[in-house]
């Protein structure tokens, strides 16, 4: 059964009906192990059964990180005497006893099992409290069976990850959030605008633990991910700074607005658009030149605006044969409707979909994202999760150098597909 939909059929927001889910052996964007590493020198304290535990020990130890990670089995006779709350307070404390020096922050994670039995969670961070004074205990959660109703446990996690960084005396810094593929000053234009304009730019990257407290003293947060937005628009108004999300998209007139709002916002000068859109248009003309009529194919993994993206590159003469979604961002619904209009044909295709099990391409195409080279079978991808850190003008050039080296090189399809066969791995 074909799964492909031409957009001109396509029911906004909700392209498919989604009863039985396949989840493709392909890296995704990054899971909670990866995101509760970026705090600096934390530790991260799982207690789980034996099934959930398997994918997050993996994550950690392809991380390198095990010596930051501990793992706490629950087994049934835990289930069935009543003191989960004990359990945990009593291997929390041993675990954490055992280590030579305590860590300045230690993110626990219950599961699914603790909600269901109603264990005192409250109870068991008071006393883990009063017990370490100084570790500050972060409150998260691996709960999937609820992930689809209200935020996601990632949503959660960019939150209450920072809770030990309190209000400072702002300076002139900003910081880059909710995101944790950097942006650099080749790849950004908000790195490079604030770098020319001698204003420090805070990522989570290559943080100790101070510089990760110092983000205290950012005046502005800034976001570009919409999985990192509630939780640093949460941040920021308890900091009492400004804070600015800004979508990560391809067209002239939104890139323009969005810089032309980033700079307003730090009081500096607008850019030169005219010059920057020649330089882009000049990229595209070579890029058309070298890859003709290539066809590509775009996912949701390697940009949040996988529609922005098509759209761009359809207008500018390029053969996008389908996007890999599963739903679409409130943010590309005029994408969506554009698209559906000028290029009815283009085909959306799910990637979650039981039936996806079944679908595999003939190699042919040139994927922009992981889920796509895997679906599509290609040898010929652009390797990028969650943006790539690229964002505007300078983002939109190396989109198109990516999709460049793509076509002349080759990668091994292993790149895309986590080598412990569970979850995810982090793509660098």
């Amino acid at each position: 059964m074909k799964m492909s939909l031409p957009i001109s059929q396509a029911q906004y927001p909700n392209p498919f009906t989604i009863g039985l889910e396949f989840n493709p052996p392909v890296h995704e964007t990054w899971n909670i192990v990866h995101i509760g590493m970026q705090v600096p020198e934390s530790i991260q304290i799982y207690i789980c059964a034996d099934n959930c535990l398997r994918g997050v020990v993996m994550t950690a130890a392809e991380m390198n990180a095990m010596d930051r990670f501990i793992g706490i089995t629950i087994e049934e006779r835990d289930i069935f005497d009543g003191h989960l709350e004990d359990q945990m307070i009593e291997t929390i404390t041993y675990a954490l006893n055992k280590r030579q020096h305590l860590p300045p922050v230690a993110i626990i994670f219950p599961v699914c099992l603790h909600k269901f039995l109603s264990t005192d969670l409250n109870y068991v961070y008071k006393k883990l409290r009063a017990t370490f004074p100084t570790v500050v205990f972060v409150e998260a959660y691996m709960d999937p069976l609820s992930q689809k109703e209200g935020l996601a446990p990632d949503q959660r996690l960019r939150k209450v990850m920072y809770d030990s960084i309190q209000p400072l005396a702002q300076d002139e810094s900003i910081a880059l959030l909710g995101l944790e593929v950097t942006h650099t000053y080749e790849t950004s234009d908000l790195v490079a605008i604030a770098t020319d304009h001698q204003m420090k730019v805070h990522q989570l990257q290559d943080m100790n633990y101070q510089d990760f407290l110092n983000l205290g003293h950012a005046k502005m947060h800034i976001c570009t991910y919409p999985a990192g937005d509630y939780g640093i628009q949460a941040l920021s108004k308890r900091l009492n700074a400004h804070y600015l999300y800004l979508s990560p998209c391809f067209d002239y007139q939104s890139i323009q607005d969005e810089i032309d709002c980033f700079c307003d916002e730090l009081n500096i000068s607008h850019v030169d658009h005219h010059k920057r859109r020649e330089a882009c248009e000049e990229a595209f003309s070579h890029l058309k030149q070298v890859i003709g009529e290539k066809v590509i194919a775009i996912d949701f993994v390697a940009t949040p605006r996988p529609l922005n993206l098509a759209r761009v590159l359809l207008e500018h003469g390029f053969h996008v044969k389908c996007v890999y979604l599963d739903t679409i961002f409130p943010e590309e619904k005029e994408d969506f409707l554009f698209l559906q209009k000028q290029f009815p044909d283009l085909e959306l295709i799910p990637t979650i979909h039981a039936n996806m099990r079944f679908e595999m391409g003939e190699g042919e195409s040139l994927a922009i994202g992981p889920k796509a080279a895997y679906f599509e079978n290609t040898k010929h991808f652009v390797n990028i999760i969650e943006g790539g850190g690229f964002f505007g003008y300078r983002g939109l050039l190396s989109m198109l150098k990516a999709i460049e080296e793509a076509y002349y090189t080759t990668k091994d399809p292993a790149l895309i597909v986590p080598q412990k066969g569970l979850g995810c791995e982090c793509l660098l």
